[in-house]
């Protein structure tokens, strides 16, 4: 079994709250983790943001495998607005 653990952050200025809806997701090599992320835009406008991603330590990166993520799309919250946005993700088979 092996442990996702899931963060964020928020660049500087962007009055977005950005945080993993769950901490951690545990998951068998080979299964796939559905897992959310919630934005909230603070303002009083329209915002547009895109969120990237990384993984670390960097050595587990090439046994993690997004399926379906928002990350790198443009995600437009109007004043007040708050989503849900899903990730789906597959822990490598090659763990040893």
């Amino acid at each position: 079994e092996v442990v996702v653990q899931f963060n964020a952050d928020v660049a500087d200025g962007m009055p977005w709250k950005f945080i993993p809806t769950q901490r951690e997701v545990r998951v068998k090599p080979g299964e796939s983790a559905l897992a959310f992320y919630t934005a909230e835009n603070r303002s009083s406008t329209p915002i547009t943001g895109v969120s990237t991603y990384n993984v670390t330590p960097m050595k587990a990166a090439v046994y993690f495998n997004k399926i379906q993520c928002f990350c790198f799309e443009e995600q437009r919250l109007l004043p007040g607005e708050q989503i849900d946005m899903p990730l789906l993700t597959l822990a490598g088979i090659l763990l040893h």
